[in-house]
């Protein structure tokens, strides 16, 4: 059978799982998969070790390692140390609150790398306080969605680390190549938050010195300390040829765990969750990701041995001479698999089919990470699939459409990011190619 009317069949099954029978994603990729092998009358047998194989990897340690370090350090109550550090230095600034929304949601994905758990944890803290100064409900919404996606681009992520695994591509260059569309993302966002609330607000007369607001940054620097010294770990290991992404992982985790026990010692009142409910939450994470690794392996070698990859590769080249051109349809592809389905399962869906064509046509595979990475993220906030602004929607109680009119202005300055990655490699690829040396 032609391998793209098996690539059809997979997509139509996966699809008509996931979206309308509501089946879990993994399972949904396991069931499409399972039903192309019953069709192209493929063996069984070998599924079991495939699957297998693809969780046997020492990099993987990395993921549940960094999504226990990430959960731990959100109940912990470091997010409103964060917030008052951030304040302390934007704080006198028209549209501050908004300002410290979208940095606050940056420095908190260092510790998370979740846009679900930025989003739920400095949404409810900034979106009440917004709407005491003045914003509307739906503003609030779409700026605590908008904000919510850069704790995938700031590192480190599970999105970054999966896709290193799927492209053998180095994990802690993938994480950098993110890092110039972040601040990218972040300057755009601000610039809208002061055209759209920031230049309607009072400026703040009131006289302060110099010293007295030096002050206040090292009194909320000093509170925030713990929460900064984990992307110095991570990153200072790594850099420093310590250890490895995965041993930083570990390194990640013993950190939150001393210091979420020295917190329940002297102040239990600052935790919102106990050491049991967290350790069980990083578990069904942790499952949860590794079914999906496991089916997403055996979609992987079923799309390899029936040729989709090289039909695809060989379509592409025959039809797309350009890589320019090549990237405009990528991108189409990434956006709406962003809209419509989890970023983890697109990554190990999507990397397998186009990364083979985008290595042929000379395209750098850091620079395709950061591509596929910020167009994922974007997803996000897309209409009209986008979780990040059903997630704000519940927390501010707004109308669904008042929030989209204001979360377009954000789309479109993050797409503008998406064209510059694209187009302009040195945006993903200057940091990474520094810190290499």
């Amino acid at each position: 059978m032609s391998p793209f009317i098996l690539l059809l069949l997979f997509i139509a099954v996966f699809i008509g799982f996931a979206m309308f029978v509501k089946v879990p994603v993994g399972y949904a990729i396991g069931t499409a998969t399972l039903i192309v092998i019953l069709v192209d009358k493929i063996k069984l047998e070998a599924m079991g070790t495939v699957a297998f194989s693809g969780l046997d990897s020492f990099p993987l340690l990395s993921v549940p390692l960094f999504i226990y370090a990430g959960i731990i350090m959100q109940h912990s109550g470091i997010a409103n140390a964060l917030v008052s550090f951030i304040n302390s230095i934007v704080g006198r600034l028209r549209g501050s609150l908004g300002a410290v929304t979208i940095l606050t949601s940056a420095a908190f994905g260092i510790l998370t790398g979740s846009c679900m758990a930025t989003i739920s944890c400095i949404g409810g803290i900034m979106i009440p306080e917004m709407k005491k100064k003045g914003y509307s409900d739906s503003y609030c919404a779409a700026l605590a969605a908008a904000s919510s996606f850069l704790g995938i681009l700031i590192p480190p992520s599970v999105p970054g680390i999966m896709y290193g695994l799927c492209a053998s591509a180095s994990i802690s260059a993938v994480w950098l190549s993110t890092v110039g569309p972040a601040i990218l993302c972040i300057l755009f966002f601000m610039t809208i938050n002061y055209l759209k609330q920031g230049r309607r607000e009072e400026r703040d007369t009131s006289h302060i010195t110099a010293a007295l607001y030096f002050k206040n940054i090292g009194t909320s620097f000093t509170k925030s300390l713990p929460a900064l010294v984990m992307p110095i770990i991570i990153f200072g290991g790594i850099y420093g040829g310590i250890f490895t992404a995965t041993e930083a992982g570990a390194a990640a985790v013993g950190y939150g765990l001393i210091f979420y026990f020295v917190k329940f010692l002297t102040r239990r009142e600052d935790l919102d969750s106990s050491f049991y409910k967290m350790t069980v939450a990083a578990a069904v994470s942790t499952a949860t990701i590794c079914i999906l690794i496991g089916f997403s392996n055996c979609s992987g070698r079923i799309i390899s041995m029936i040729g989709i990859s090289t039909a695809i590769k060989n379509f592409v080249t025959a039809h797309i001479s350009s890589p320019y051109i090549f990237l405009v349809f990528a991108n189409v592809i990434f956006l709406i698999c962003g809209m419509l389905i989890d970023i983890n399962a697109a990554i190990l869906l999507i990397v397998p089919l186009l990364l083979p064509t985008a290595t042929a046509m000379g395209i750098d595979t850091i620079h395709f990470g950061a591509i596929i990475l910020v167009n994922l993220s974007v997803g996000f906030i897309t209409p009209p699939f986008c979780s990040s602004v059903f997630m704000a929607q519940k927390i501010a109680g707004a109308r669904y459409t008042d929030i989209i009119k204001d979360v377009l202005p954000f789309v479109f300055a993050a797409l503008i990011v998406v064209i510059l990655t694209t187009y302009v490699p040195a945006v993903s690829t200057f940091i990474p190619n520094l810190a290499a040396g």
